[in-house]
C-alpha cells in the first residue's frame, strides 16, 4: 500500500529516471550507478526500486553492496577458473561476501546447466581439473608402482567411489596401468605387474610339496592384493603346474601336481595292495579332508565308510563269506581276525551290521562275533535237563511258590487292605449308581483320584521291588540261574572251550532271560502234574457274584452315559474320558481276575488288577480268548462309551458272562437312591472340596433331573453349567467357595514345596493357607444349604429375580 503511494506521488520524470537508473543497474556494479548521482539519491532510488519489485538484487553480508543473480554466476565461475577448477562453497561464500544459501543455490544450477562442473562434497569440481588430477595419479602410480584408491581419496580428499570411477575412465588414456581383478581398489603398472609375476611364478615352480600360500606371501613380502590375482592367472595359463585347496585364501594351500601324481599314485598303489584306507595315513600324506578325497577319487568303487577307516569290497566279501560259512553250519565266527589291525572294534562293529543288513538268523556279541541262531539255539537246548531237574526239586518243596509271589507283587499289605476297605466302603456310600455295587457316583472322582494315586504308590514300590531282583526278573517269576551261573555252565562246554571269555559273558546274559520264561513254563507244569485239578478249582471266583458286580456296575455306565450328552462337547469328552477310567475300568478288572482265576494263571482280586496286571494276564490266556479281551483292554482309552459296550458284549459271551437289559421301570428309583446317597453323604462331609463337588453334582440332579459321574476338575465348568439354572445368588456363593478351595490347593502345594533356610517364606504361606481354610469352614453351612434347598423353592427364587 505505502509502494504504491510513493510511487503515486513521484513526478513522472523522475519514475522514468528511475526505471532508466534500473536498466542501467541490472547491468552493472551498484557503484557504477551510484556515481552517477549523490550518494542520497542513490540509496533512495534503489531502495525503491527493490520495493517496487522492479529490481532484483541479493544483499551481500555487510549491506554495503547488492549482486544481481546474474553477476553472482559470473563471480562464482570466475573464481572457480581462478582457483584451478576447484573451490570450495564454504570458502566461495567468504570470497564473495553474500549468504551461503545463495552461493549454494546458484552453484547447483551451474552444475545442472553445465556439464562440464560437478559438485562433490561441497566443492565444484569442473573437468580441467579432473584432468589434471588424471595426469598427476599417472605421474605417482608410474613413480610408485602400484597406488590405492584409499591413498589417492586421503590425499585429495575425494570420495572413493568417484576416485575409482575417474581412474578407470582414464585407464588407457591419462593413466597408464591397470586395475587389480579381485580388488578394484588397487591400480598397478604393467611392469610391476610384470615384475611381481615373475618373481611368483619363480617362488611356486621350485614347490615340490604342499605349501600355505599365507607363508609365501609373508616370507617373500609379495603384495597380497595382486598376489593372488597373478597366481591365479599362471595356474589358469598353465604356467604353473598346481592347484588350491583348502577354500579360504588366508588357509588356501598351494599342492603342486608333482606332488598330487606321485600322491595318488602310492594312495592307488596301497588300496589295491590292501583293499582298504585308513584315514590317519592319509592325514599324515597331506590330506586335509581324506574322506572327501576317497568319495571323489573312487566314486565308482564299493567303498563301506567306517569310524576310523574305510573298506573295499574286496575285505565286505570276505566278511560276509566267513559269515555265511558260519550260518550255514550253525556256529560262530570271530571276524577281527580277518581285518586290517588297524581296524578298531567299532570299525568291525560297523561292518557286521552292513554285512547282516541282507541276513537273518544271526546275532552279534561283542562288536566283532557274529553267532547263528541255530548255535544259540543249542547253546539254550544245554539247560535242558538242569531246568527239568530243578523244577521238579522246586514243585516238590514249594507247590505254592506262584501263590506266594503274587500275593507280594499284587496283593495289599496289612495296613494297605484296611485302607482300602474303608475307601470303598467310603465310595460306596457316596456312589450310588443304582444296584451296581461299586460303582462311583459324582462324588466318586476325588476319591477314585486319591486311590489312583496310592496305587500309583503302590505299583512304584513294585518296581522297585522288580528293580531289585537279580537278572531283571519281575516280581512274579522264580529264578532259574544268575548270568553268573550260567556263564559258569556254558565254560565248562566242551563245545564252547575256544569261545572268548568276552563272547560266552555277553552269551550269557542274552540267555538268561529266554531261560527264566522257559524256567516258569517248566515249573507250572510241574507244580500242575502234582497239585492236579484241586488246587486250580479253589481259586476261581464265584460265577454268580462276578455277573452280578458287572451287571450293576453297566447300569451305573449306561445312566451315567445317558446324562452326559447335555454338555457341551469338551466337558462331555472329559466326562467320557472319566467313565471310562473309573466304573468301565472296574468291570474290566472284574472280567480279568475272573478270566486269571478260571485260566489257573494268578489269584489276584478285581480291585488289585492294573494295567500291567490286565497284559501279563493277556500274555498267558489261550488265543481264542486273547482277541476279545485284548479289544475290551484297548476300548479303555477310546474316545465314546459305545466303543466299551460292543467290546464288553463279545467278551461277556465269550466267558460265559450274561449281561442284562437296564430296566426302564427302576430307572427313577435308582436315580433317588443315588441322589439319597449323596445327600447323606454332604451333609456328613467336612472337607470343602469334597462340599463343594457334592453341592453342584446335587444341584445339577435336582435341576436337570440327571445325575452325573465327574471328576473334581470339572467342577468349574459344572458350575458354569448351573449358571442358569439356579439364582444369581447362590451362583456367586459357589463361584467364591469355589476360588477359595483352588486357593487353599495352591497353598497346600505352596507349603509344600518352600524351601528357604530360615523359614519365612514357608511360614507366610501356611497363614495364608490357614486364613482361607477358616473362611472355607464359616461357609460351609451356607453352601450345604444351597445344595439342600428344594427344587421348588430354588425355582421360584430364580424366577422373583
Amino acid at each position: 500500500m505505502s509502494r504504491r503511494h510513493d510511487n503515486n506521488n513521484m513526478a513522472s520524470s523522475e519514475w522514468e529516471e528511475v526505471k532508466r537508473l534500473a536498466a542501467d543497474f541490472q547491468r552493472a556494479q551498484l557503484s557504477t550507478t551510484a556515481a552517477k548521482l549523490s550518494e542520497r539519491n542513490c540509496i533512495e532510488i534503489v531502495t525503491k526500486l527493490v520495493e517496487s519489485s522492479v529490481l532484483n538484487v541479493i544483499y551481500t553480508n555487510d549491506g554495503k553492496e547488492y549482486l544481481t543473480p546474474s553477476q553472482l554466476t559470473k563471480e562464482i565461475s570466475d573464481e572457480l577458473i581462478v582457483h584451478g577448477g576447484r573451490i570450495n562453497l564454504v570458502d566461495l561464500q567468504q570470497i564473495i561476501n553474500v549468504d551461503f544459501t545463495h552461493v549454494e543455490l546458484k552453484a547447483n544450477e551451474i552444475v545442472k546447466n553445465d556439464r562440464n562442473v560437478n559438485l562433490i562434497l561441497g566443492q565444484l569440481i569442473n573437468t580441467e581439473y579432473l584432468e589434471r588430477l588424471a595426469e598427476k595419479i599417472n605421474d605417482q602410480l608410474q613413480e610408485n608402482g602400484q597406488i590405492s584408491i584409499a591413498e589417492l581419496a586421503t590425499t585429495y580428499d575425494l570420495p572413493g567411489d568417484y576416485l575409482t570411477e575417474l581412474v578407470e575412465k582414464e585407464l588407457g588414456r591419462r593413466i597408464d596401468g591397470q586395475m587389480d581383478a579381485y580388488d578394484r581398489g588397487v591400480v598397478f603398472t604393467a611392469a610391476f605387474v610384470a615384475r611381481h609375476s615373475a618373481q611368483i611364478c619363480g617362488v611356486f615352480s621350485a614347490v615340490t610339496k604342499p605349501v600355505q600360500v599365507h607363508n609365501v606371501l609373508t616370507e617373500f613380502g609379495f603384495q597380497e592384493k595382486l598376489f593372488y590375482t597373478v597366481l591365479n592367472e599362471l595356474i589358469k595359463k598353465g604356467r604353473l603346474r598346481g592347484s588350491f585347496v583348502g577354500g579360504k585364501q588366508d588357509k588356501a594351500t598351494y599342492v603342486p601336481d608333482m606332488y598330487s601324481k606321485t600322491q595318488n599314485n602310492w594312495i592307488d598303489s596301497f588300496y589295491k595292495q590292501n583293499g582298504y584306507f585308513e584315514y590317519d595315513t592319509l592325514t599324515r600324506l597331506g590330506l586335509t579332508d581324506a574322506k572327501g578325497y576317497i568319495k571323489t577319487r573312487f566314486k565308482s568303487q564299493n567303498l563301506l565308510f567306517l569310524s576310523s577307516s574305510c573298506a573295499g569290497s574286496g575285505i565286505l566279501d570276505q566278511v560276509e563269506g566267513s559269515i555265511d560259512e558260519a550260518l550255514d553250519t550253525g556256529s560262530w565266527i570271530d571276524v577281527e581276525p580277518l581285518l586290517p589291525s588297524c581296524f578298531s572294534t567299532m570299525d568291525a562293529n560297523q561292518c557286521l551290521n552292513h554285512v547282516l543288513k541282507s541276513k537273518r538268523g544271526a546275532k552279534v556279541f561283542s562288536n566283532s562275533i557274529v553267532a547263528s541262531d541255530k548255535f544259540i539255539t543249542e547253546c539254550k537246548t544245554l539247560f535242558e535237563k538242569p531246568m527239568l531237574a530243578k523244577a521238579d526239586k522246586t514243585a516238590k518243596n514249594s507247590p505254592n511258590i506262584f501263590l506266594q509271589l503274587d500275593k507280594k507283587a499284587f496283593g495289599p499289605t496289612e495296613h494297605e487292605g484296611k485302607k482300602d476297605k474303608k475307601e470303598e466302603k467310603g465310595r460306596r456310600k457316596g456312589g450310588g449308581g443304582g444296584g451296581g455295587g461299586g460303582s462311583k457316583g459324582g462324588m466318586g472322582g476325588r476319591e477314585v483320584k486319591i486311590r489312583k494315586v496310592k496305587k500309583h504308590h503302590r505299583g512304584k514300590e513294585v518296581e522297585e521291588e522288580e528293580e531289585d531282583m537279580p537278572g531283571g526278573l519281575q516280581a512274579t517269576e522264580i529264578p532259574f540261574m544268575k548270568v553268573e551261573e550260567i556263564q559258569s555252565f556254558l565254560e565248562e562246554q566242551d563245545r564252547l572251550s575256544e569261545c572268548p571269555e568276552s563272547f560266552i559273558e555277553e552269551l550269557a546274559q542274552y540267555l538268561h532271560r529266554p531261560l527264566t520264561a522257559e524256567y516258569q513254563v517248566q515249573l507250572k507244569a510241574a507244580i500242575g502234574s502234582l497239585s492236579g485239578a484241586t488246587d486250580h478249582t479253589s481259586r476261581r471266583k464265584n460265577h454268580g457274584e462276578v455277573q452280578e458286580k458287572v451287571n450293576g456296575l453297566l447300569t451305573s455306565v449306561k445312566m451315567f452315559e445317558k446324562n452326559i450328552s447335555i454338555f457341551e462337547d469338551d466337558l462331555r469328552g472329559q466326562l467320557v474320558k472319566y467313565l471310562l477310567r473309573t466304573i468301565c475300568t472296574e468291570i474290566t478288572n472284574h472280567l480279568f481276575s475272573y478270566l486269571a482265576a478260571e485260566n489257573n494263571l494268578v489269584n489276584v482280586e478285581a480291585s488289585d488288577v492294573t494295567h500291567e496286571v490286565r497284559l501279563k494276564i493277556l500274555s498267558k490266556i489261550p488265543e481264542e480268548m486273547k482277541v476279545e479281551f485284548t479289544k475290551l483292554n484297548t476300548s479303555l482309552n477310546a474316545k465314546s462309551i459305545s466303543d466299551f459296550l460292543k467290546s464288553l458284549e463279545s467278551t461277556a459271551n465269550v466267558c460265559d458272562v450274561l449281561l442284562k437289559k437296564v430296566d426302564k421301570k427302576k430307572e427313577r428309583n435308582i436315580l433317588f437312591n443315588h441322589k439319597q446317597s449323596l445327600i447323606a453323604q454332604l451333609k456328613e462331609e467336612s472337607d470343602p472340596a469334597m462340599t463343594l463337588h457334592l453341592a453342584v453334582v446335587i444341584l445339577i440332579q435336582n435341576m436337570c433331573n440327571c445325575c452325573v459321574h465327574a471328576p473334581g476338575r470339572c467342577i468349574p465348568q459344572l458350575l458354569v453349567f448351573l449358571e442358569s439354572h439356579i439364582t444369581p445368588n447362590h451362583y456367586k456363593v459357589l463361584s467364591d467357595y469355589m476360588a477359595l478351595v483352588q486357593k487353599q490347593l495352591s497353598a497346600i502345594k505352596d507349603t509344600t514345596e518352600a524351601k528357604t533356610e530360615d523359614g519365612s517364606e514357608k511360614a507366610d504361606v501356611e497363614k495364608t493357607g490357614d486364613d482361607v481354610a477358616s473362611t472355607l469352614i464359616e461357609l460351609l453351612p451356607q453352601v450345604k444349604e444351597i445344595a439342600l434347598a428344594k427344587k421348588t423353592a430354588s425355582s421360584s427364587a430364580q424366577h422373583e429375580d
